[in-house]
C-alpha cells in the first residue's frame, strides 16, 4: 500500500488543480520559502481527517480555501483527492486503488467521499484506522512538530504509540461501549423504578374497576329516564312552532296588501319628483349664467386691446450690435499658427536622428549582453551538467536496488490480485447487471455553483457596504468631537469677548470671525495680524476710544482694537516673483486690508530671504514678509520656531471645514444604510437559494449513487481484479525486464560523470560592458531633449488654432445677435395692427349680448314659479303615503316578533338536539320513535302497558343521579386501564431482565478490550524500546538513550518517559538540548515507532532543517532504512536529501500568488 497520487482544487495557494504523481520510495519536494511547499503536508492531513484549523496554520477551517490575490478572485471551494494503490489489501475495502476526497464550501459545508460515494468523516477515519493511521496524524511531521514531541507529556507520547499499533479503534470501541453502558444503567434505573411504580398502581386501579362495573349499571338507566324526558321537550317544541307558522302566514298576506298600496303611491311620487327635476330651470339657468361670463369675458378683451395698442407704440428704434472681431484679427492669428509650424519641422528631424543614436547604442550593448549571456550559458551548463551527472550516478544505483526489490513485491502482489479475481469472476456470475441512467448532476451542481457565488458575491456586497458604513459613523464620529473641540477652542474669554458680551455702539464682532482667508493661507495671516487676530473689531475711532475706555474702567487686561471704516493704506510698490500680496488672499473690513497693505506671503524662510533682499531698496515697499508657515520677517525682527498655539483664524478655517465633511459625511452613512438593507435583502435571499440548490443537488446525488451501487457492485469488483491482474503482470515483465537497464544505467550513468569531471571549465569576461552603457546613456539624453522642443512647438500650434476658433466663433455670434434683433421689430408691428383690429370690432358685439342677457334672466323666473306648484302636490302625496308606510311598519313589526319567536324555539330544538348527540348520542327520528310519549315504559321497568308520565320519569332520573353521585369519582376506563397495566408489568419485568444481562455483556467486552488493548500496547512498546535503542546510537554515535514506562502496573493508563544523553554530557532534561540534538532524539524516537509499527508511508516536513552535514548524513541512513518498507514523502532544502530521492517535485510562487508545480521522475531522468 501506497499514496499514488494526490490532487490539490483551491486549497490555499494551489489555485489551478494541480496533481502529484507519487512513487513507492522517496519523493522530494523542494522549492523557495513561502512557495507553499508546507501547504501539500496540510491538504495530506486535511483529507485524511484534521479537524484542528491551528494545525494546518489558520485561524478557521475556510482559510484553507484560495482567498484570492491582487490579480485574482477568491474561490469558492478547496477540495482535495488522495488515491492510495491498495493492491495488497491492506486497507479493509474491496478496492485495489481507493479515492478519499474532501470538499469544504466557503459557507461551512464540508463532504467527503471514498471512491466517488458521500461518506461520514468517521468512515474516513475507520478505513485508515486499520492502517496504523489516526487522529493524532503521527505519520505526519509537520514544521515544528519535532519539538513538540520531546516537550509532550508522557501521556501523548503513549498516544504515538497507540495510533502506531493501531489501538485507536479499539479505545473508540471501549468508549463506544462506556457510553452505550452508561446509558444503560440510566435505562435500567428509571426501568426499575417504572415497574415499582406500576406494582404500587395495580391495586387501587383494581377497587376503581369494581366501582367502575356498578357505576355502568346506574349509568343505563341514568341514559333511559334522560331519552324519555329529552322526547318530551322535542315534541312539545315541535307543536310550537307549527301554531307559530301558521300565525306567520296570516299576518305575511296582511302585509303584501299594505305593500301594494306604498308601492303605488311612491310611483306617483316619483312622476312628480322627476317632473319637478326637469331640466327647463336647469338650462334657463345655465343659458343665463353662460352669457353673462361670454359678456364678461368680451370686456376683458376690449380692456387687454387697448393696453396692447398703449404698450406697442413703435418709437422708429432698433438696437445696433457693434461687431468688436475682424478678419484682420483671424488672418493675423493664422499667420502665428504657420510661422510656429515652419520651426516644428527641423525639431522633428532633430529628434529622429537622436532616436537613431540611441537604437544603435541599444544593438551594441545587446550585441555584447548577448555573448556575455552565452558565455555565463556555457558556465552554467558546465556546472549543472556535472551535478546532473552526478545525481544520475546515485539515482541509477538506488534505482537499481529498488527495481530488485520491486520484482518481489510485484510477485507477492500477483499472486493475492489472481486470488481476488476468481473470488470476483464467481460473485459476478450470481448478478445480472442493469443499465443506469445518470441524471443532470452537471445541472445541478452548476445550479448549485451559481448560487453559491451569488451568495458569496452578496456577502462579500454586505461585508463591503459594513465595512464603509462603519467608517463613515466613525469619521462622523471623529469630526462631531473635532468640530466640539475646535468650537470650545475658539469660545475663548479674553477682553475683547467680554467687550462683545457687555454690547456697544460701534462693536462689530471679533477680527477673526470678520476675516475670510484662502485655504492654505491662514497661518500666514495669523502671523501678519498677529494679537490683533484676537482683538476687537470697530466701526470707527470713535467707537474704537470708547471701547477702550470701558475695558480700562472694568480692568479687563489688554484690549487690541481694529478699526473697520477706514480708508486702506496703499499697497507695496513692487511684488517680486516668489511673494503674493497678503490682501488679495483675505476678504475683510478695510481697517483690516489697511493692516495687510504692506505684507507679502512666501512659501518659506529661504524665498523671504531673497524677496527682502531684492525689495530693500525699492521706495514704499513692503515692510512684512510672512512664510505660509507662520513665520514672520521684518527689517528689524524674524518671528520663528515651532510649539506655539494655533491662531483663532487657523481653528475657524479647521472648523468650518470640519462642519461640511460631517454634513457630508452624515448623508454618505444614511445612503450607506438604506444599501446595507438592500443587500442583506438580497444576501438573505442568495443563501436560501444557495440552500435549496445543496439540498436538491445531495438529492439527486444520492439518489444516482444508491441505484449506481446496488447496479455496479459486482461489475465494478470484477472489472477492478481483472484490470488489477493484467497490470501487475505487466509491472512484473516491465520489472523483471528493467533489472538489466537498472544495471546498464548505473554503468552509464558512472562513465558519463567521470568523464564530465575531467573537461575543462569556460570562462566569462564582462569588462566592455560599462563604456557602452555610457554611451547608451548619453543618447537617451540627447534624445529626451530633441522630444521635449518637438512637443512644445506642437503646443504652441494649438494653442494658436484654437485662439483662430475662438475669434471665428465670436464673429458668427454678432453676425447672429444684429439678425436677430430685426426680426423682434417686425414683430412687434405685426402685434399692433392685430390689437386695433380687435378694438374696432368688439363695440357691436358687447351690445347683442347685453339684450341676450336680459332676455334670459326673465325665461328663469317663469320657469322657477312652474317649479314651486309640483312642491306643493308632492308634500300631499308624501303625508298620505307616510300613513299607509306607519301601518306597514307596525305590522311588519309584529311578524318580525313571530318570527324571533319561532328563532327561539328552533334555537331550543337545536340545543336539545345537540345534548341528545353529545349525552346519548341518538338522532331525532330515533329518540321520537324509541322513547316518546306515545311509547309505554318497558316491561322490565313498571307495570307492563304503564303510559309516559313526566313526573315519574323526572323522580326516576333524580333517584339513579343520587345513586350515582353517591358511588363518588367513577375512573369509566379503570377497567381497560387495570387490563393494560398488567400487561405492561409483565412486559417490563422481561425488559428488566433483559437489560440486566446486556449489561453483564457489555462489562465483559469492555473487560475484553482492556486486556486486548494490553497486550497490543505492551507489546509495541516492547517493540519501540528495542528499535528506539537501534537507531539512537546512529543519530548520537557514543551516546545513550532510552525509553520508560511512567507507571508499569498501570498499562492502560501509563505514560511514555524518554531518556536522551548525548556523549560527552550529563543532561537530566530535554530542553537542555541544543537545536540539532532535539531534532535528532525527536526523529529517534519517531524513527522507533514507524520501524516497530510501520506505516504504509510518512511525510516530513523540514525534519532536517537544523541538523549540520554529519547529522545529516547519519538521519539520511536512516530514511534508507525506512525506505524499504514505506514511503517516504520529505518536504526539504537539503541537496543531499534531494539525491536519495526517486522522485522530486519542483514548487513555486507565480508573480499572481498561485503555486505552480514541476515534477521529475529521478530513473527516467537517469535512464534518459
Amino acid at each position: 500500500m501506497h499514496l499514488k497520487s494526490l490532487t490539490l482544487k483551491g486549497f490555499k495557494s494551489f489555485a489551478q488543480p494541480t496533481t502529484f504523481a507519487l512513487e513507492p520510495g522517496v519523493t522530494c519536494i523542494v522549492g523557495p520559502n513561502g512557495s507553499g511547499k508546507s501547504n501539500v503536508v496540510d491538504a495530506l492531513a486535511w483529507v485524511m481527517g484534521e479537524q484542528g484549523a491551528k494545525t494546518l496554520r489558520g485561524g478557521k477551517m475556510e482559510d484553507v480555501i484560495f482567498a484570492g490575490t491582487s490579480t485574482r478572485g477568491p474561490l469558492g471551494r478547496a477540495e482535495v483527492q488522495l488515491t492510495i494503490d491498495n493492491s495488497d489489501g491492506a486497507l479493509p475495502i474491496e478496492y485495489s486503488e481507493v479515492t478519499i476526497s474532501r470538499t469544504l464550501f466557503r459557507n461551512g459545508t464540508s463532504e467527503y467521499a471514498i471512491n466517488g460515494a458521500s461518506c461520514r468523516l468517521l468512515d474516513v477515519q475507520e478505513l485508515l484506522s486499520d492502517s496504523g493511521l489516526g487522529r493524532e496524524m503521527h505519520v505526519i511531521v509537520g514544521q515544528g512538530r519535532l519539538d513538540s514531541v520531546l516537550q509532550a507529556s508522557p501521556e501523548d507520547r503513549r498516544g504515538f504509540v497507540e495510533e502506531a499499533a493501531g489501538i485507536l479503534k479499539h479505545r473508540r470501541r471501549k468508549e463506544k461501549t462506556l457510553r452505550k453502558l452508561e446509558a444503560m444503567e440510566a435505562n435500567l434505573t428509571r426501568l426499575s423504578d417504572l415497574a415499582g411504580e406500576l406494582r404500587r398502581q395495580l391495586k387501587p386501579l383494581g377497587k376503581q374497576a369494581e366501582i367502575a362495573r356498578e357505576a355502568a349499571t346506574i349509568a343505563a338507566v341514568v341514559r333511559d329516564a334522560k331519552a324519555r324526558l329529552f322526547a318530551d321537550e322535542l315534541v312539545g317544541l315541535r307543536a310550537q312552532l307549527a301554531d307559530h307558522a301558521r300565525t306567520e302566514q296570516e299576518r305575511s298576506a296582511e302585509r303584501l296588501v299594505l305593500q301594494d298600496q306604498s308601492e303605488q303611491l311612491k310611483l306617483r311620487i316619483d312622476a312628480l319628483e322627476a317632473q319637478q327635476r326637469s331640466e327647463a330651470v336647469d338650462a334657463a339657468r345655465a343659458v343665463a349664467f353662460g352669457l353673462e361670463r361670454v359678456q364678461e369675458r368680451l370686456r376683458g378683451l376690449f380692456s387687454l386691446a387697448g393696453q396692447r395698442l398703449a404698450l406697442l407704440e413703435d418709437d422708429g428704434t432698433l438696437g445696433i450690435e457693434v461687431a468688436t472681431v475682424s478678419q484682420a484679427a483671424i488672418d493675423e492669428a493664422r499667420a502665428e499658427i504657420d510661422e510656429i509650424s515652419a520651426g516644428l519641422g527641423g525639431a522633428q528631424d532633430a529628434a529622429e536622428a537622436a532616436a537613431r543614436d540611441v537604437m544603435r547604442a541599444r544593438a551594441e550593448l545587446d550585441a555584447l549582453d548577448s555573448d556575455i549571456a552565452a558565455q555565463s550559458a556555457l558556465v552554467s551548463a558546465h556546472d549543472m551538467r556535472i551535478t546532473k551527472l552526478r545525481g544520475a550516478a546515485d539515482a541509477a544505483a538506488s534505482r537499481l536496488e529498488a527495481v530488485r526489490a520491486g520484482v518481489e513485491r510485484q510477485q507477492r502482489a500477483l499472486d493475492a490480485a489472481l486470488a481476488r479475481r476468481a473470488e470476483a469472476e464467481e460473485a459476478l456470475a450470481g448478478v445480472d447487471p442493469e443499465l443506469v441512467t445518470e441524471g443532470s448532476s452537471a445541472e445541478h451542481a452548476a445550479a448549485y455553483e451559481r448560487a453559491q457565488r451569488d451568495a458569496t458575491a452578496a456577502e462579500n456586497e454586505v461585508g463591503a457596504i459594513r465595512e464603509r458604513l462603519h467608517a463613515a459613523e466613525r469619521e462622523r464620529e471623529s469630526l462631531t468631537a473635532q468640530t466640539a473641540a475646535l468650537g470650545r477652542a475658539l469660545d475663548v474669554r479674553n477682553a475683547a469677548a467680554e467687550m462683545i458680551a457687555v454690547g456697544g455702539a460701534g462693536i462689530r464682532g471679533l477680527v477673526g470671525d470678520a476675516v475670510k482667508v484662502r485655504s492654505g493661507y491662514e497661518a500666514a495671516i495669523a502671523a501678519a495680524l498677529g494679537a490683533l487676530a484676537e482683538g476687537l473689531l470697530v466701526d470707527d475711532i470713535d467707537a474704537g476710544i470708547a471701547a477702550a475706555r470701558a475695558a480700562r474702567d472694568a480692568d479687563l487686561g489688554r484690549l487690541d482694537i481694529t478699526i473697520a471704516d477706514v480708508e486702506a493704506g496703499a499697497p507695496a510698490a513692487a511684488i517680486p516673483e516668489g511673494a503674493i500680496a497678503a490682501a488679495e488672499v483675505v476678504t475683510a473690513p478695510a481697517g483690516i486690508l489697511g493692516i495687510l497693505a504692506r505684507v507679502l506671503i512666501v512659501d518659506d524662510l529661504d524665498s523671504a530671504h531673497a524677496v527682502r533682499r531684492r525689495i530693500i531698496d525699492v521706495p514704499d515697499a513692503a515692510t512684512t514678509i510672512v512664510t505660509r508657515a507662520g513665520e514672520r520677517l521684518t527689517s528689524y525682527t524674524i518671528h520663528a520656531g515651532s510649539g506655539a498655539g494655533r491662531s483663532r483664524l487657523e481653528l475657524a478655517a479647521e472648523r468650518d471645514a470640519a462642519a461640511e465633511r460631517l454634513a457630508e459625511i452624515t448623508v454618505v452613512a444614511d445612503s450607506l444604510r438604506e444599501a446595507l438593507s438592500d443587500a442583506q435583502t438580497t444576501w438573505n435571499d442568495a443563501r436560501a437559494r444557495t440552500k435549496d440548490a445543496l439540498q436538491s443537488l445531495r438529492e439527486h446525488d444520492a439518489a444516482l449513487a444508491a441505484h449506481t451501487e446496488q447496479v455496479n457492485r459486482a461489475t465494478v469488483r470484477h472489472e477492478a481484479a481483472v484490470a488489477e491482474c493484467e497490470r501487475l503482470e505487466a509491472g512484473l515483465a516491465q520489472a523483471s525486464s528493467a533489472v538489466a537497464d537498472a544495471e546498464r544505467a548505473a554503468r552509464v550513468a558512472n562513465d558519463a560523470f567521470e568523464g564530465a569531471q575531467q573537461a575543462p571549465r569556460p570562462i566569462l569576461d564582462a569588462s566592455a560592458r560599462d563604456g557602452l552603457l555610457d554611451a547608451l546613456e548619453s543618447a537617451r539624453d540627447r534624445e529626451m531633449r530633441a522630444r521635449l522642443d518637438v512637443e512644445t512647438l506642437r503646443e504652441r500650434v494649438r494653442a494658436g488654432e484654437g485662439r483662430v476658433d475662438q475669434l471665428v466663433r465670436q464673429r458668427e455670434r454678432e453676425r447672429a445677435a444684429a439678425a436677430e434683433a430685426a426680426r423682434r421689430a417686425v414683430i412687434r408691428r405685426a402685434q399692433r395692427a392685430l390689437a386695433a383690429e380687435v378694438a374696432d370690432a368688439l363695440p357691436p358685439v358687447l351690445d347683442s349680448v347685453d339684450r341676450s342677457v336680459t332676455q334670459a334672466r326673465v325665461e328663469l323666473q317663469l320657469a322657477e314659479q312652474a317649479r314651486t306648484a309640483l312642491t306643493a302636490e308632492l308634500t300631499s302625496l308624501r303625508a298620505e303615503e307616510a300613513t299607509v308606510r306607519e301601518r306597514l311598519g307596525r305590522l311588519t313589526e309584529s311578524v318580525h316578533g313571530l318570527e324571533l319567536q319561532m328563532h327561539e324555539k328552533r334555537l331550543h330544538v337545536t340545543s336539545l338536539l345537540d345534548r341528545v348527540r353529545s349525552e346519548l348520542s341518538l338522532d331525532e327520528h330515533i329518540l321520537v320513535a324509541e322513547y316518546g310519549p306515545d311509547v309505554p315504559l318497558p316491561p322490565d321497568e313498571g307495570e307492563e302497558g304503564v303510559a309516559y308520565d313526566r313526573a315519574a320519569q323526572r323522580k326516576r332520573l333524580q333517584d339513579a343521579e343520587r345513586k350515582l353521585g353517591q358511588l363518588g369519582r367513577v375512573n369509566p376506563l379503570a377497567l381497560e386501564e387495570y387490563a393494560a397495566l398488567e400487561q405492561r408489568h409483565a412486559f417490563l419485568t422481561e425488559q428488566l431482565a433483559d437489560l440486566v444481562q446486556t449489561r453483564s455483556d457489555l462489562q465483559t467486552i469492555i473487560a475484553e478490550l482492556d486486556e486486548r488493548m494490553q497486550a497490543i500496547f505492551l507489546a509495541a512498546f516492547e517493540d519501540t524500546r528495542v528499535a528506539f535503542g537501534e537507531v539512537f546510537p546512529i543519530l548520537f554515535p557514543g551516546g545513550s538513550g532510552s525509553i520508560s514506562l511512567t507507571d508499569p502496573d498501570n498499562p492502560l493508563t501509563t505514560g511514555i518517559e524518554v531518556s536522551v544523553r548525548p556523549v560527552g554530557k550529563k543532561i537530566e532534561r530535554l530542553s537542555l538540548l541544543s537545536g540539532g540534538e532535539r531534532s535528532l532524539a525527536a526523529v529517534a524516537l519517531l524513527t522507533a515507532i514507524f520501524m516497530a509499527r510501520p506505516s504504509p508511508f510518512y511525510i516530513l516536513d523540514e525534519v532536517e532543517a537544523a541538523l549540520d552535514d554529519a547529522n545529516l548524513g547519519r538521519l539520511l541512513g536512516v530514511f534508507e532504512k525506512l525506505r524499504a518498507s514505506s514511503q517516504l514523502i520529505v518536504i526539504t532544502h537539503q541537496k543531499r536529501t534531494m539525491e536519495i530521492a526517486d522522485a522530486l517535485y519542483g514548487v513555486s510562487m507565480r508573480q499572481d500568488g498561485v503555486s505552480a508545480v514541476v515534477g521529475q521522475r529521478v530513473r527516467e531522468r537517469a535512464d534518459a
